[in-house]
């Protein structure tokens, strides 16, 4: 993607935000750790498990706005010939939920995720044949997830979610999620 089309996407975003009433609050934040499906590419390797770092905002008592980063552990493969390659990938996720149920304690939750992968291979050492290089990769998240009230201000929650793009893979999330403002009620 070029950098014209990301600065466009960023405007988009910035009068859309700016032109729609919106009433979200950025009210907790948490994070966890993630494991993927291997990649769908004999040449590529990622390590697991990841971190993954996010905020929730609430639009409503039925829809919320999740951004998450995700960072999959660096993983070195070593060839015969003395070769050896270091993967790095890491996401940028904007989950878009909606609330199918709600129970006291229990909220259940599908999503759809504009996906943004970033993947990072460098060779050691490079030749002409073995080149470092980046990959965007933007995909699409469909998915679920549950989230749970643990107690004051702390909720557990789990997510899976699929990644539709180049390297098609399954994501599962599972973390904390702290209220820095405090939580109203000890219910939905």
């Amino acid at each position: 993607m070029s950098v014209n089309n990301i600065r466009a996407v960023f405007i988009f975003i910035f009068f859309l935000t700016g032109f729609l009433p919106v009433n979200a609050q950025f009210n907790r934040f948490g994070g966890g750790l993630s494991f993927n499906t291997p990649i769908a590419s004999p040449d590529l390797h990622i390590g697991n498990p990841g971190f993954n770092l996010r905020g929730i905002y609430e639009y409503n008592r039925k829809f919320f706005i999740i951004p998450s980063f995700t960072f999959q552990m660096p993983k070195k493969k070593h060839y015969d010939e003395g070769v050896e390659k270091l993967t790095i990938m890491g996401s940028l996720d904007a989950n878009i939920t909606y609330a199918l149920a709600i129970e006291k304690q229990l909220l259940f939750y599908v999503l759809v995720a504009p996906n943004f992968t970033n993947i990072y291979t460098s060779w050691d050492p490079e030749s002409d044949d073995l080149k470092n290089k980046y990959e965007f990769c933007p995909g699409l998240g469909i998915g679920t997830g549950i989230e749970m009230i643990v107690e004051g201000n702390v909720n557990a929650y789990t997510q899976i979610e699929y990644i539709l793009g180049k390297y098609q893979q399954l994501v599962i999330f599972i973390g904390i999620h702290y209220y820095f403002e405090g939580r109203i009620r000890r219910i939905w």
